[in-house]
């Protein structure tokens, strides 16, 4: 195995999980995107409110403009019929150009175009704005886009856009004295531009505001926020801190009834975090070994005194008792949430890379990293200490111990890079009390479950 792509392995599923399930990702990353996506979704839709409303307001002007002058039209075009020998048609040309005289409000735009059609002779009048400079393109729109008007044709009004310019498109019905239906009025009103500049300024204009709303909000509302989290995760770490307290203090335990030392702990988590630093392992599956080490025999506080604490050899029924403590063990973590990734070491640290361990004889690569890991450091700090019932090895004696089982008890991919910090560990370690050895497990501790927002979870 290449453990130079360890780090890379296992960073997918644990390392990139991690970062997106911390409060911290929570609090700068979704959080964020959501208050961006919340001020695009209230930009998109206040500017498609704000450019309705004005359109709509448009509209009613121009269709206002646009029904004054009609009936100021259709006024003329009744006075004018009033005199004897003009037909409707010369009543209606006399009218327009009576109206063309009077002087209208044009800075939203002007009428470039009249049509009058007659339900019974067709087109009565078609009239053009010939002094308008883009009349030639209004004509051939008129012409591409014929209207056929019946009695069912009622009012119509529209913004349409050609040639990078906009109009109005009415149609309105005309009725005669008694109120009948005799004709349509469609007309092309030109707005100018800027009219088109002041409804883009208005879009624009309003979503600015409303962009600057959200974020002035939300200026207001993130330190809330923030200042929120930084309490709760002071009471985490807290509670992180008392979680850490108590696996020290259980495998503390398990190490005196077990005739062991506190000793053996800390010096068996020190080698095995060294160890995973030297290839590379990521933080997160240290933490869990560093949690595994502390609590490898956890399942021995359900294994009888008379075995466990007995001076001699186990009988075979006796060892296989004391085998099941790997199950034990198991039991006992997946109780707590915050143990559960302890699994690896507790469920696997007998086990041989040869498969001739226990409890499922799991061979190689089969076996959790962590577990092969932690059998080194376990067999080597308890090789180089003394116990009441044996000497300690010489380093020299252990190590060769150590590089005879690599390939049968060990890992040997792994045996090759303990051997490059065996001395250095060994020289550290050998001669530390209690105290100068927990300080360096805190230490450890400290770098590993770090005391800040990126280790909680949301």
């Amino acid at each position: 195995m290449d453990f130079r792509k360890i780090k890379w392995l296992q960073e997918t599923p644990l390392m990139k999980l991690r970062k997106q399930d911390s409060l911290k990702h929570f609090i700068y990353v979704v959080l964020t995107r959501r208050i961006l996506l919340v001020t695009l979704l209230f930009s998109l839709a206040l500017s498609a409110i704000v450019h309705i409303s004005v359109n709509n307001s448009l509209y009613e002007h121009v269709f206002i403009t646009a029904h004054d002058r009609f009936e100021t039209l259709r006024a003329r075009t009744n006075e004018y019929r009033e005199n004897d020998g003009v037909s409707l048609q010369q009543a209606v040309d006399l009218a327009i150009n009576a109206l063309s005289a009077i002087q209208y409000d044009k800075s939203i735009g002007n009428f470039v175009h009249y049509q009058i059609n007659s339900l019974s002779e067709g087109i009565l009048v078609d009239r053009y704005d010939n002094d308008y400079p883009y009349i030639d393109k209004v004509k051939q729109h008129i012409a591409d886009t014929q209207f056929q008007f019946s009695e069912d044709t009622g009012t119509l009004h529209e913004i349409i856009k050609f040639d990078d310019r906009s109009y109005v498109h009415l149609i309105m019905p005309l009725y005669n004295k008694t109120g009948d239906l005799i004709g349509h009025l469609r007309a092309m009103f030109a707005l100018t531009q800027a009219t088109m500049d002041r409804l883009k300024n208005e879009v624009y204009a309003t979503i600015f505001y409303a962009v600057l709303i959200v974020i002035l909000t939300t200026a207001i509302l993130y330190p809330v926020i923030i200042h929120l989290t930084r309490r709760l995760v002071a009471f985490s770490i807290d509670l992180l801190d008392s979680n850490i307290e108590t696996l020290q203090v259980l495998g503390n335990a398990i190490a005196k009834r077990d005739s062991d030392t506190n000793s053996h702990n800390y010096r068996v988590t020190i080698i095995a975090t060294r160890l995973a630093e030297k290839i590379n392992l990521p933080d997160q599956q240290i933490e869990s070994l560093i949690k595994g080490a502390f609590l490898h025999d956890v399942g021995k506080i359900g294994i009888s005194d008379n075995i466990l604490l007995k001076p001699g050899k186990l009988t075979e029924s006796e060892f296989t008792l004391m085998k099941t403590h790997v199950e034990k063990g198991l039991e006992i973590i997946k109780r707590s949430k915050w143990l559960t990734d302890a699994k690896d070491v507790v469920g696997g640290h007998h086990e041989k890379y040869d498969g001739s361990g226990y409890p499922h004889n799991l061979k190689s690569n089969q076996i959790p990293i962590n577990a092969r890991i932690f059998a080194i450091s376990d067999v080597f700090d308890a090789l180089t200490s003394k116990r009441p019932y044996k000497k300690a090895f010489t380093f020299e004696e252990t190590m060769k111990i150590i590089i005879e089982k690599s390939g049968s008890h060990f890992d040997p991919e792994l045996i090759k890079h303990f051997t490059l910090i065996a001395a250095e560990l060994y020289q550290e370690l050998s001669d530390k009390n209690d105290e100068a050895l927990r300080k360096i497990l805190n230490d450890i501790i400290q770098e590993y479950f770090s005391t800040g927002i990126d280790s909680l979870s949301y």
